[in-house]
């Protein structure tokens, strides 16, 4: 937790044409959202952020984005219009933000717009480090080995991989440290630099303090960053419910199998009754995913509107249903065709809830590793994808 108040910059005016397309990169929907939303509401979320200043190429339509999202009362939420190169951006960002501090010691970050996730516990880290140190800025390790050309495109030397590291974002500045940079540096610092860490050193004499970052701080540049980009925030928005009458050794292998695959899981015994309150140790109340183990048919599946304690019907997510017919006789008296349409029924039925509907006939013994692998793909995929259907195993 961060004792004193932080300001924000989000530089978020670039054009994205790396990323190719007529839309740049920040305004790209993943989710239903527009990429710069993930930071901004991120942010927004540690109490100690006093002002964000989101920094745009166009104003009018990041203030109908904002609007949309439901953020356009945020007092502290500030749009500003961008410069041409992203230093001119941040620099704008801070001029406007100076203008909400009477201490210029205050601690500003500096996150880019199109880099979605937002670890808080270093951003915190990295806030002390910037009021002790002046500066402080997240690291990743190198993956590919940097090499020097020369004009001509032929090999001049290669580097050392071990003595250098990627620069990412956030990193955080004393306010007065960054602004007496950016008073200092030239036009064409302005115009063609990117790094922020390296403007303080040359420009207020100020060393940064460099802290290692998890892998999560990727930023989207290509258009193959965006498939991930849609991938990992799934996972992180995706709460799964497993509803089974007792903890089995299949169901323990599932709940380990998707541990790592979202952002909380949570085992209650029965559809049929109000589940217990969460324990101290479960922070997640709601899921937008459930899924139900029955014994030869679906049982109760009425009661799953009366469950809505569990469900989170903001979100979009599956309801999963697994019927164990291996072990009983089942199925004689119902044709494959009238299954799916039993199937097709409930997602029609289950739609008011934003919740697709998958239904998993285990037919055969022993595919404990088949309906582990099916279940993760049905959670980690988009809902509408697979709503509706009949799988048997």
């Amino acid at each position: 937790m961060v004792e004193h108040d932080v300001f924000v910059v989000i530089p978020a005016a670039g054009s994205g044409e790396r990323l190719g397309g007529s839309v740049p990169k920040q305004y790209c929907k993943i989710l239903g959202k527009p990429l710069l939303l993930y930071a901004v509401e991120q942010f927004l979320s540690f109490s100690w952020v006093k002002k964000l200043a989101l920094v745009v190429d166009n104003i009018e339509k990041a203030h109908t984005i904002i609007q949309e999202a439901g953020l356009d009362s945020c007092k502290r939420l500030l749009l500003v219009k961008g410069g041409p190169s992203r230093h001119r951006s941040i620099h704008a960002g801070l001029l406007e933000l100076k203008e909400y501090s009477s201490d210029e010691d205050r601690v500003v970050i500096v996150h880019d717009g199109v880099r979605p996730f937002v670890p808080e516990r270093l951003v915190v880290e990295l806030c002390d480090a910037a009021l002790i140190h002046g500066a402080a800025g997240a690291i990743r390790p190198l993956v590919s080995t940097v090499l020097t050309s020369t004009a001509d495109l032929f090999l001049d030397t290669s580097l050392d991989r071990s003595k250098h590291v990627a620069s990412e974002t956030p990193q955080a500045f004393r306010m007065h440290t960054l602004l007496d940079a950016y008073r200092k540096c030239t036009d064409e610092e302005l115009d063609c630099g990117t790094e922020c860490l390296q403007l303080v050193l040359k420009h207020a004499g100020t060393r940064a303090k460099l802290i290692n970052g998890p892998e999560e701080l990727w930023k989207v540049t290509h258009k193959k960053d965006l498939f991930t980009a849609n991938c990992c925030l799934r996972e992180k928005s995706n709460g799964v419910c497993i509803i089974s009458e007792h903890q089995t050794p299949l169901v323990r292998m599932l709940e380990e199998s998707l541990i790592d695959k979202v952002s909380c899981i949570r085992r209650v015994d029965s559809v049929s009754e109000p589940p217990p309150p969460p324990s101290n140790d479960h922070k997640q109340r709601t899921f937008n995913t459930v899924i139900i183990f029955h014994m030869h048919e679906i049982q109760q599946d009425e009661h799953l509107l009366d469950f809505a304690s569990l469900l989170d019907v903001d979100k979009d997510g599956l309801i999963v249903h697994i019927i164990d017919n291996a072990r009983i006789d089942g199925m004689q008296s119902m044709s494959v065709y009238n299954l799916h349409r039993n199937g097709r029924k409930m997602a029609h039925h289950h739609e008011k809830l934003h919740k697709g509907v998958v239904v998993i006939h285990c037919v055969t013994s022993n595919e404990e590793k088949r309906l582990i692998e099916l279940v993760s793909t049905l959670v980690q995929a988009d809902p509408t994808t697979f709503t509706g259907q009949t799988f048997f195993l």
